[in-house]
């Protein structure tokens, strides 16, 4: 396993350890601060780590626990934040050169306000592709293999979980920036429904998809920010209980690697021993069909929203996003509505067609992580932001490569709670375990590379 990768701390155990006095949120920031200056330098997540500010909160937190003071799943621990998510008194860049001389946040982005009001500790802001699009890649690197990228748009919040400089971290998904980012760092990820959380103080790429979601290291940390977040809404669990599993089948997904393909073969097997009801169903809805909608939207609104840039900051931009922006105002309004339109009876299509399955399950990506700065393939996730349901990734295993691989597990709109309980369930049995620091082994390391090497020698 690579140096870089470290479990930064399960979530629900560091509250446990609040609670017992064995720790407190002081020490843990103190100890991803001193993580950060070991691997930082090679890893390059973050944008801006505010250590005095993140201890000032931190001191806070401690003392309101002394004080027997809870806030919840999220008190004194430290997050950290994309830099498309305004922070009070921080510039946010939104990784871009023609934000350079934008002035600093007046106000902190709904989600922020809402984190520090679930007593979290801001570390800073992390890198991010250019306004989130696909590329103006930053320079952040995956921890697990340095030379390879972490995915985009939400690059250094994934990076920064995995690499252990983090808890959790917040990014957003316009078309596969939360999903692919997990996957591809070996980390867990949650986006729920579709424009589920307020937008307010957030850079937009596309509104007709813009949502906010967050990484854990494992999927129940991952659970606890959104316990964390909206706790009324998750506070139900169900019983375990045998689920109803649908792998879907489609064309989109016919160029996946062996590696990707044996992944899902096995964890199907697990999930079957394990009990649950697992069956293979053909998408109603062409997938591909999808990516030409949701392509033509988001080009069309992000065309709107930053066209101005082609002519007031052509030479501080990338060449892709300036790309966009041109292609984006050839379109109609009228191709853009009918987009739109196709997107909502394929919706309807597709969600009634799995009313009797709890939960969806398709790769993550064609492949593992590729080598270099560009951010990766995004075409396997892009038909589920589209369709607007939550989608929960769990790190499943390795590559012959030593690479992680990534599954997504998907819900139809509104059913985020029922999911995340589901998801739990099924992680019992094909989640990635979580590592052991010191010896930078797996649990149970035979397992991570079983699914691969069946198919792949």
């Amino acid at each position: 396993m690579s140096q870089f990768v470290h479990d930064p701390g399960d979530i629900s155990a560091l509250q446990a350890d609040f609670a017992s006095g064995a720790s407190d949120p002081v020490v843990l920031v103190e100890n991803l601060l001193r993580r950060a200056d070991e691997v930082e330098p090679h890893v390059q997540a973050w944008l801006s780590l505010d250590r005095d500010n993140a201890l000032r909160q931190a001191h806070a937190c401690r003392e309101e626990m002394r004080r027997g003071v809870r806030r919840g799943p999220l008190h004194g621990i430290p997050v950290a934040v994309k830099d498309v998510i305004d922070i009070a008194g921080q510039q946010t860049r939104a990784g871009s050169r023609s934000r350079k001389q934008c002035s600093p946040a007046t106000m902190n982005a709904d989600i922020v306000t809402n984190l520090r009001a679930a007593g979290a500790v801001i570390l800073g802001k992390t890198h991010t592709t250019e306004y989130a699009y696909f590329d103006g890649p930053p320079p952040t690197r995956n921890p697990w293999r340095i030379t390879h990228t972490p995915g985009g748009s939400s690059s250094g919040s994934a990076a920064a979980v995995a690499a252990g400089m983090a808890t959790c971290s917040i990014g957003t998904q316009t078309a596969g920036s939360v999903v692919r980012p997990a996957a591809y760092c070996g980390i867990a990820a949650f986006k729920p429904s579709t424009q589920d959380l307020s937008m307010h103080g957030i850079v937009p790429l596309a509104p007709a998809f813009d949502t906010v979601g967050w990484f854990g290291y494992r999927l129940r940390d991952a659970v606890a920010v959104s316990l964390g977040l909206q706790p009324q809404r998750f506070k139900k669990t169900r019983l375990d209980r045998a689920l109803r599993v649908a792998v879907v089948s489609d064309r989109l997904f016919s160029d996946a690697s062996d590696a990707v393909i044996a992944s899902v073969e096995e964890a199907k097997s697990r999930l079957r021993t394990a009990g649950h009801d697992v069956v293979v169903t053909k998408s109603p809805t062409a997938l591909f069909e999808c990516l030409d909608w949701h392509q033509t939207v988001l080009e069309h609104e992000l065309s709107r929203i930053h066209g101005a840039l082609e002519t007031t900051h052509s030479e501080q931009v990338s060449a892709a996003w300036l790309a966009a922006i041109i292609r984006g105002k050839k379109i109609e309004d009228a191709d853009y509505v009918s987009s739109r339109y196709q997107l909502l009876q394929a919706q309807a299509e597709f969600w009634d067609a799995w009313a009797n399955v709890d939960v969806l399950i398709a790769p993550a990506a064609p492949d593992t992580a590729p080598e270099g700065q560009q951010t990766g393939d995004p075409r396997y996730i892009i038909p589920f932001t589209a369709l607007g349901g939550p989608i929960a990734t769990l790190p499943i295993g390795l590559a012959p490569s030593g690479l992680p691989l990534g599954l997504m597990l998907c819900g139809k709109p509104g059913s985020d709670a029922a999911l995340l309980t589901d998801a739990l369930q099924l992680a019992k049995a094909i989640e990635m375990p979580r590592f052991q620091n010191a010896g930078g082994l797996p649990s149970r390391p035979s397992d991570q590379r079983m699914q691969a090497n069946k198919r792949d020698g």
